[in-house]
């Protein structure tokens, strides 16, 4: 995650780290804060580098093995995320995959810039679906969808809930 999302109330990865246990959030661009050179180097683990690049593959294309899978995906703007990928190395070499066909964004925070675009929570939704072929992407988005209305609520300033839909 860049440094500069870290207490935005737009952050979905931090989102995803309260709802995922397992998750974990590392803070890029803050200086002379390297990437810890062995956090990525377990060699039971695949891990997978989700953004779309000219040389990623569609996540659908990954080839399971009996290794751990570890999702790194990079967070915050767009443009920041794509300053996370050129410039930390260590994310030049892991395979890149991105997703496809994965419909309208509800992410209503922030503008997105043209159409297929996720935001990091949503991302990791749709992965962990094709990853786990499991249920837990209809979860995430059912929390997700409360935690958007409930942001944009409370920049609207709605102090009187019982006017509002019941979430």
């Amino acid at each position: 995650m860049h440094h500069t999302e870290r207490w935005l109330t737009s952050n979905t990865a931090h989102f995803a780290s309260l709802v995922l246990p397992s998750c974990e959030i590392i803070e890029r661009g803050v200086l002379d804060s390297p990437i810890p050179e062995d956090i990525f180097s377990c060699p039971d683990t695949d891990y997978l580098y989700l953004f779309p690049t000219e040389d990623s593959l569609p996540i659908r294309e990954f080839a399971k093995t009996k290794k751990t899978v570890h999702l790194v995906v990079p967070d915050g703007s767009w443009s920041k995320a794509k300053k996370i990928h050129k410039r930390e190395n260590i994310f030049k070499a892991m395979p890149k995959y991105h997703l496809i066909d994965v419909g309208t964004s509800n992410y209503q925070l922030r503008k997105s810039p043209g159409e297929n675009f996720l935001c990091t929570y949503e991302a990791v939704a749709n992965a962990l679906e094709v990853l786990d072929n499991s249920v837990v992407k209809d979860q995430m988005l059912e929390v997700f969808d409360v935690f958007v209305k409930r942001v944009l609520m409370s920049r609207k300033g709605v102090f009187d809930l019982d006017k509002q839909e019941s979430f």
